[in-house]
This record gives C-alpha cells, sequence and structure tokens, in this order.
C-alpha cells in the first residue's frame, strides 16, 4: 500500500489485505462456534455474562478514576494505546475504510491498527476475547451470541440496505406473502438475512421457523444464489452484503427486489452494519470508544457523500477485489445513516419482534437484552 496523504505522522499501515470478492458474504460462517452460539440462542436460555479479559497484559495497573464531561467514567484509560480494529473486507466495511484512509481515526488522537482475521475465525468472539478492540458487524447476527454471553456491545449503526430480498420477474412471487409454501435461497440459516426477512415473513402472517414448514430455507452458497434463482431451484433469495450479479439480473430483467433494509419494508428501520466494540474496552474507557464510534461514523457520512471517490479507495488501496465501477454499484444500494441513538431507538421493538419468529427464546427479557447489547457512550446523533 501507498503512503497514507495525512498529517505529517501517520496511522501505522494495515497488513495488506487478501484481495476479496467485492461481493462479500456478510453471513458467510467463519467457524462453528458462530453457528453454535447463534444455532443456541433460538433454543436455549444463556447468562449474559459481564466481560472480564485477562488478555489485555499491557494495560499497566489501574489508572484513577475519571469523570469527564458528559459524565462518563473512565476507570482504565486506553488514550494513546494501539486500538487493533479488523481490516475492512467487503464493500459494505466502506465507513471504516474512509475512517482510517482519510486519517478520521487520527484526527481524534486514536492509535489504530487494521489486522486482517482469519479465514475461519469467528470474530464475534475475537472481539469479545480482546484480540480486536471493534469490528464492523452485521447488527442481527450480534443477538445471539450477546444473549447467550459474549462480552460485545453495540454502538453506532452505520448504514442501511445490506439486506435484500428478490424474487424472478416472472409474477411468481408477486409480494413477500406470496412465498408461503416457496422455497427461501440463503447463505446461512442463522445469517442476517435469514433473521431480518423472518420479520417480513412474520408481518406477512408467515411462520419462518422450519420446523413450522411455512417456508423452506435452501442454504446455498452465496456465488451460487442468483443462478439457483434464475433456473427456478428456488423461489426466491435473501442475501446480505450487497450482491452485485443479482443485482446485474435486475438490471437485465428477469429478476426483481420485493424487499430490503433500506425502503422496502416495513422493518426498514434496522441498521445492518454497527461498530462492534468489546465490552471490557467500552466499559473502561467509554471516552476513547466514543472518539473510536464518532470517527467511525463520521466515515460513514463521508463515504455517504462521495460514493465514486469511496469506490475508488477501495479498489485502489486493495481493500476490495473489485473494480471502481462495480463497487460504486453496491454502494449506491447502501443508504448512509450513521446513528447511535437510532441503532438504541431500534432495539427494543426490534428485539420483541424477533422473539415471536423464534430466533430467541420466548421467554427473554426483552429490556434487559436491550440494555446488554448497546452501550451508551454519551453519543446523540
Amino acid at each position: 500500500m501507498t503512503d497514507h496523504p495525512h498529517d505529517e505522522t501517520t496511522v501505522p499501515e494495515p497488513e495488506t489485505p487478501a484481495l476479496v470478492d467485492a461481493n462479500v458474504d456478510l453471513d458467510a460462517p467463519r467457524s462453528i462456534s458462530r453457528r453454535r452460539l447463534l444455532t443456541a440462542a433460538g433454543v436455549g436460555a444463556g447468562v449474559l455474562a459481564a466481560g472480564g479479559v485477562a488478555s489485555w497484559a499491557f494495560l499497566r495497573g489501574r489508572d484513577k478514576e475519571t469523570t469527564p464531561a458528559g459524565g462518563l467514567t473512565v476507570t482504565k484509560s486506553w488514550a494513546g494505546k494501539e486500538l487493533t480494529l479488523t481490516t475492512p473486507s467487503g464493500v459494505c466495511d466502506a465507513p471504516l475504510v474512509i475512517a482510517y484512509e482519510k486519517g478520521f481515526f487520527q484526527k481524534a488522537g486514536l492509535n489504530v491498527v487494521l489486522k486482517k482475521s482469519g479465514t475461519d475465525e469467528d470474530v464475534t468472539a475475537a472481539v469479545g476475547s480482546g484480540k480486536y478492540v471493534a469490528s464492523n458487524g452485521i447488527f442481527f447476527n450480534y443477538l445471539g451470541p450477546i444473549y447467550n454471553g459474549t462480552p460485545v456491545k453495540l454502538s453506532g449503526g452505520l448504514h442501511h440496505g445490506c439486506l435484500d430480498l428478490y424474487v424472478r420477474s416472472d409474477g411468481s412471487v408477486p409480494t413477500v406473502a406470496s412465498l408461503k409454501g416457496k422455497r427461501i435461497g440463503v447463505s446461512n440459516l442463522q445469517g442476517s438475512a435469514t433473521n431480518f426477512f423472518s420479520l417480513d415473513l412474520l408481518d406477512a402472517g408467515i411462520n419462518s421457523s422450519p420446523a413450522a414448514k411455512q417456508v423452506e430455507w435452501v442454504v446455498i452458497e452465496q456465488a451460487l444464489l442468483p443462478q439457483a434463482l434464475k433456473d427456478k431451484k428456488v423461489d426466491a433469495i435473501a442475501t446480505a452484503g450487497g450482491y452485485l450479479p443479482i443485482i446485474r439480473g435486475v438490471e437485465e430483467g428477469w429478476a426483481k427486489e420485493i424487499s430490503n433494509n433500506r425502503d422496502l419494508s416495513a422493518n426498514a428501520n434496522q441498521p445492518c452494519c454497527a461498530v462492534v466494540l468489546n465490552s471490557e474496552f467500552a466499559s473502561q474507557d467509554p471516552v476513547t470508544a466514543g472518539k473510536l464510534v464518532t470517527a467511525w461514523t463520521e466515515g460513514a457520512r463521508w463515504a455517504g457523500a462521495n460514493l465514486e471517490e469511496t469506490a475508488q479507495i477501495e479498489s485502489s488501496k486493495s481493500y476490495v477485489a473489485g473494480k471502481p465501477d462495480e463497487i460504486l454499484q453496491v454502494l449506491k444500494t447502501l443508504t448512509f445513516d450513521p446513528s447511535p441513538k437510532g441503532l438504541r431507538e431500534s432495539l427494543l421493538p426490534g428485539i420483541e419482534k424477533y422473539v415471536k419468529t423464534g430466533f430467541l427464546p420466548a421467554g427473554v427479557d426483552v429490556p434487559a437484552l436491550a440494555d446488554k447489547v448497546f452501550v451508551d457512550l454519551g453519543l446523540n446523533f
């Protein structure tokens, strides 16, 4: 990578990211443990554990407790410490790419380092353990792990539009309600697309649980989903992350979108990508955590206002293996509207509805879980 055109001192260069598909599947399972956590959320109660992370050996001593403006209490300062984040790997990571490349983290006084996660790594658990201080994550994938005790927090939705539901344009499935008795292709049975569109099915009077057999979820590798739809092996496909081949199918006229979490669903107030924080970091130093989230959301706003340049940066810096014009098509499907406040307000009604789909146990304490999921860093936008 070339030097960053920042101030006199630059943030450390990330490891050169491996080239990845421009249409990365954000629901692709990274490990068996991640699947297990999400599955467990649907069948059994878990204990919401406080995040005690022992691996941060470099935290020397205990800083004096301070209460800065805004009422946030710092029990152990992380100011100036190296903050390791996961390296961006897909188009939807544009807010992180821009916050790093445009120096927003540096301007906030943060020493951010990007580190590529392993192919089979459970990033949720890695953030919880403290290997990474934070990551970009699909909001819907974190409810189950947090319910089961993984010590991570969400603060700051970054954008809407990652999640899309497509059908053929032959009139066989005119509406979501028409999916009763149909086959829906997904890349992950516990993925965010499955979770989110189960809300739409619920609104249409359809029980999305596999046991109910009112719809059939068919797990197919994301790269094969468009062809499966075209070949009528499934009646619809639900995707996460913006997927160029099916976008091309819409342009060619054989496919159409009937729902998304941008503007076509009654549940579109639910953001997809959000900032995921290690619980210990957020609780010990909410001031530094707030600066991190603020710089990250500044990256989201900049990306939304500069789509063409964002696509160029993602391509030229090898964050995404795609040409700028291809990346731009995916960026145009996203609505960059970062808001910690908006994320917090969507949690209570969102979790209440999730319980009805069966993705969370019926007896879950919804307000308590909403409080556990979100960390208030005093960000009111």
